[in-house]
Order: structure tokens, then C-alpha cells, then sequence
């Protein structure tokens, strides 16, 4: 994902992405968010951020403690670690990463679950390069 995508995404949920900056000093065992970041395509930016803000009404509402340690592409599909939650978290990201099938990582635009070789949500022009 893009710098600028990333920002937003910190910017507009910094409880849920506050392992997304990196500081040497801490000890925690979640660095791998820090030092990668997002690592999916820009076309999966407003899934991300609507999940980011399902969750983070959810934590309002309720007063947990969620915090994202990882976003990533992996076969083809989202998948978005936190620690924390509940039932209801989970029951936001397994949807978001269901959806994420469906929606093209690059564009944007409705894609498909392409499983030749590589796995990945592609549209027709984005498969096509």
C-alpha cells in the first residue's frame, strides 16, 4: 500500500495502528507491523478502511483494547491480525477478508479469486498485465 494510503489509515485510527510506527526503544513482540506496514495493494484501501471503522466503533462501544499487529495479502485474500477483540471483532474481519476476494487489490474494481500460479484478487485489466 501506498505512503499516502498508509497515513490516512493512521491517522484517521491511531489506537487501532499505534504498533504501525516504529520506535527501536520498545520491546514488543508485534514489530513486524511496524517495519512492514500494509502490505497489500491500494485497492483493498476502502475495505481496509471501512473494517477500520466497524472496529473502532466496536472498541468505542464496548471499551476493549484492539490493536492491528498486522495487515497483509496472503492467497489472494486480506488478512488482518489484531490483538484483542471479541467475537464480534472477528466476526468484522472474517467478512472484510471474505469481501476482499471479490474486489480487485490493485484497482479496486470487482476482481476475482485467480489461482493460477500466484494467488490474487485481480479484475479483468488488472489480470491482463
Amino acid at each position: 500500500m501506498n505512503s499516502e494510503n498508509s497515513e490516512r489509515l493512521q491517522s484517521s485510527f491511531p489506537p487501532l495502528y499505534r504498533l504501525r510506527k516504529f520506535d527501536p526503544l520498545r520491546h514488543e513482540t508485534h514489530t513486524v507491523f511496524a517495519i512492514w506496514g500494509f502490505e497489500c495493494g491500494d485497492g483493498w484501501m476502502d475495505l481496509i478502511y471501512r473494517l477500520s471503522q466497524a472496529i473502532t466503533a466496536h472498541i468505542e462501544s464496548t471499551g476493549l483494547d484492539v490493536v492491528a499487529t498486522q495487515v497483509k495479502e496472503k492467497f489472494g485474500t486480506l488478512r488482518f491480525y489484531v490483538d484483542g477483540g471479541d467475537e464480534e471483532v472477528f466476526r468484522l474481519i472474517d467478512a472484510a477478508e471474505h469481501e476482499s476476494a471479490t474486489i480487485c487489490e490493485l484497482c479496486g474494481a470487482p476482481g476475482i479469486l485467480v489461482t493460477k500460479g500466484w494467488h490474487s484478487t485481480r479484475c479483468d485489466s488488472c489480470d491482463a498485465r
